[in-house]
């Protein structure tokens, strides 16, 4: 089991703290920490060499990064850069022709897709957009729905038809949200999707998305031995540094 430090990456928002779709897991808080398209050259002086381009979706699900197409193509080729496109849930040409690698999330199930999201997809639909894409990581995250368990396994068993390796996030209940008062998913729920998911895939990633405190320090503990990398380790630096997702671009 290996280690990541996610810090390295900076995550980039192309519509500033806007987002149409306000779901009730985020309703648009983690756009805050982002920085925008025209920072990036700020962010290499400091040193650093990869960016998450992401942002706030439209009603479609599609994020908009046509209109800085031209300028992150410049900084991708002045710096050197490594390009991880967070990209909703549609086809991008920008996102195709510049990212090393793309994140999409991936549901099991269609209803609980519309709940968290408002879209009508099916996950066959969601498999026909990633295709579209050369170097896809797949996310689930284990009890979006308020932190209940509900299309996880099923994600996962379509998934591995398709790839072999996964990211699973867990629930984090996120002040002034509609799930602000839910709890994370129990733990042994938790520890469960890891391990059909071990049986599965080649590699397993626990992401960056993980509650804090001592469900973090528990989880990460009785999942030394079904992960391949856990991300944000309790009490030591990542051996990994950069986005989890850049891993796929790895042979081994």
């Amino acid at each position: 089991m290996k280690t990541i430090d996610p810090s390295h990456t900076i995550p980039v928002s192309v519509t500033g703290t806007f987002c149409a779709l306000n779901c009730p897991h985020c309703g648009a808080r983690y756009l805050r920490h982002m920085i925008s398209v025209e920072e990036i050259p700020l962010y290499v002086k400091k040193g650093y060499k990869s960016f998450l381009i992401s942002g706030g979706m439209l009603a479609d699900g599609s994020i908009p990064f046509e209109v800085h197409r031209d300028v992150l193509r410049e900084y991708r080729e002045r710096y050197n850069l490594l390009y991880n496109f967070h990209v909703g849930f549609q086809k991008s040409e920008v996102a195709k022709e510049l990212a090393d690698v793309v994140s999409m999330d991936f549901f099991g199930d269609p209803e609980v897709m519309k709940r968290i999201y408002g879209l009508d997809l099916t996950p066959q639909e969601i498999l026909q957009i990633a295709r579209f894409y050369e170097k896809v990581v797949f996310h689930i995250t284990i009890g979006i729905l308020g932190g209940k368990i509900t299309h996880e396994e099923k994600a996962l068993e379509i998934l591995s038809k398709e790839t072999d390796t996964v990211v699973l996030n867990v629930f984090i209940p996120t002040p002034e949200t509609p799930f602000a008062d839910k709890n994370p998913p129990a733990l042994e729920d938790t520890v469960r999707i890891f391990e059909k998911a071990r049986r599965l895939f080649k590699r397993v990633i626990l992401g960056c998305m993980q509650p804090k405190g001592e469900y973090r320090k528990k989880l990460q503990e009785l999942l030394k031995e079904s992960v391949d990398f856990i991300t944000k380790p309790v009490g030591g630096e990542g051996n990994f540094k950069g986005c989890c997702a850049f891993i796929a671009l790895r042979k081994t």
